[in-house]
């Protein structure tokens, strides 16, 4: 036989696993609604790292910014950049001895000869200048007709990567339709990479494409090429493991030791972008270093200071982009509403180089977190009161939350944060609301059990202070009072039998009322009798 404590020890078990499992089911059908307050739950922590000089991600130095921006025109005194002017910056580039010089952008159209000419010979030159492109993609492969390649496909089906992959390719994405950089200047540069970012449900930039599948093999990212070229890493050696990691076997930066990098990625390829922070600090200080592009158009014009900034740029990976108020290539990341999306390519080319990389927790590493709080929260649920089970599920929500902070600060491991904390946070309300409404039932069957045999007054001071009545055996001096009718079975026996039942009702009642005037208890009804007792509860001298 089940008792009343075992059917509430069941009760509070039974309802934490519900609400555990009612707000996982929540995640998995509203995932428009919960996944984004989960990320920005986690951009507080990027904000917060942002903003601390010993929690602030590494900048390596490396990576540097070429600016196309307001003052670019207000130096040159026109609004517009023709391909002369962009040919001489990649000639300036190379003359400065930069590692690499990677250019946000791509140039689909021609616009004359001599200009374009001028671009090309330029790339070729240099040998260090890198293209952009865009892809449309899809998660299915999308038919395509049979037909004569076009230049700019004959370029990507020479120029696509072939990497080794380990495990089932079938969630990352299909790259199709692409849109590049004119054939010749793309056949000058050392390689393009497409330009695609993928932002989050609430259209946060906070991942990115490392690799789109491209028919039968692989094209790489804008960055991912740059930082592959870089380290020297070749497409037979990057292994690529979906829903775990993408490997750069024996990496050597100049002058370095090879070896190899591991870069987690989700299940799309992409990876979690470890942003140092803001464009500007709120100290006024710039997160990476920046140039302007007409100081580096104008440095040709005098040798010494071209070797000057040779000293500043030589070995830098140079990404070159359009950065001018009212630029379209703006959106928001965890750290700033209005970044230049150029700076998200190099915040990752730097979380490569830096091999400074966050995690997302597995699945199964989710899973197991939410059984611990699931034991914890039984715990407290079986050892403590109702008040001290809602100040115990309080301070879990609080340590879970502070957890998650350093997993992510010190650890590099992002985990679900708000998932956890409203799962705690239902488990408590539904236990609680279950112990209220109970313990109301059970006052309520008390409350009517005092009245048959307490005076009112007396009921509401049991029901206050339920000590008043207590199991265990206690030494009091009472009145006792034994009561009945006189000669009752000799009258008894000349009425039918619902009339002694009636009699009997007034009789009770009426000496009820009397006991209770004198604050007595009933002790017990015995036929026509009762026990009355004066001096408990409470003591009546």
């Amino acid at each position: 036989m089940i008792t009343s404590n075992q059917r509430t020890i069941w009760a509070a078990i039974t309802l934490i696993v519900a609400s555990f499992l009612t707000v996982y089911l929540l995640f998995w059908l509203l995932p428009n609604v919960f996944e984004p307050w989960n990320a920005q739950t986690i951009d507080q922590f990027f904000v917060f790292r942002s903003n601390s000089d010993a929690l602030r991600p590494a900048y390596d130095s490396t990576v540097v910014h070429v600016d196309i921006s307001d003052r670019t025109f207000e130096a040159l005194e026109h609004s517009y950049l023709n391909r002369f002017q962009y040919a001489q910056v990649v000639r300036n580039l190379a003359e400065m001895q930069t590692a690499l010089q990677i250019w946000d952008f791509y140039f689909p159209a021609k616009t004359n000869l001599q200009e374009d000419s001028a671009f090309v010979v330029a790339a070729g030159n240099a040998r260090n200048a890198y293209f952009g492109l865009a892809f449309k993609v899809a998660e299915e492969r999308p038919s395509l007709s049979k037909r004569q390649l076009s230049r700019a496909e004959q370029y990507l089906e020479m120029t696509k990567w072939n990497v080794q992959i380990v495990g089932d390719t079938r969630e990352l994405y299909h790259a199709y339709d692409p849109l590049i950089t004119f054939p010749e200047l793309a056949v000058a540069s050392q390689g393009l990479g497409f330009l695609n970012l993928s932002f989050d449900r609430d259209g946060v930039y906070r991942r990115a494409p490392l690799l789109y599948r491209y028919k039968e093999s692989f094209y790489p990212s804008f960055a991912f090429r740059a930082v592959c070229d870089y380290l020297g890493v070749t497409p037979d050696r990057i292994i690529v493991k979906p829903l775990a990691s993408i490997t750069l076997k024996d990496a050597r930066r100049p002058g370095g030791s090879p070896h190899d990098i591991v870069i987690p990625i989700d299940h799309s390829g992409n990876i979690l972008v470890n942003y140092i922070g803001p464009l500007v600090r709120d100290d006024g200080v710039e997160s990476m270093l920046h140039y302007d592009f007409a100081r580096i158009l104008r440095a040709s014009d005098d040798r010494t200071e071209l070797e000057d900034w040779g000293d500043e740029l030589g070995g830098k990976i140079a990404v070159v982009s359009e950065v001018r108020t009212g630029a379209a290539d703006v959106g928001p990341i965890p750290t700033d509403n209005h970044f230049p999306l150029s700076n998200v390519h190099s915040n990752i080319i730097n979380t490569i180089l830096t091999e400074n990389f966050l995690r997302e927790a597995s699945s199964l590493e989710t899973a197991l977190i939410e059984l611990v709080l699931i034991i914890l929260m039984m715990v407290l649920a079986l050892q403590l009161s109702s008040r001290n089970f809602s100040f115990g599920s309080v301070g879990l929500i609080i340590v879970y939350f502070a957890t998650a902070a350093l997993l992510f600060l010190y650890g590099n491991v992002v985990v679900n944060v708000l998932r956890p904390m409203l799962q705690v946070g239902l488990a408590a309300f539904t236990v609680v609301a279950y112990r209220y409404v109970n313990e109301q039932k059970e006052k309520e069957v008390l409350r009517r059990t005092f009245e048959a045999y307490f005076p009112p007054a007396v009921v509401r001071k049991i029901m206050i202070n339920p000590s008043l009545v207590t199991a265990a055996g206690q030494k009091k001096e009472l009145t006792v009072l034994f009561s009945d009718i006189k000669s009752f079975t000799t009258y008894s026996s000349t009425l039918a039998p619902d009339e002694i039942q009636k009699l009997l009702n007034e009789y009770f009642d009426s000496m009820v009322e009397i006991v209770f005037k004198y604050e007595g208890t009933v002790d017990k009804f015995m036929g026509d009798g009762l026990m009355v007792f004066f001096g408990d509860p409470e003591p009546q001298p």
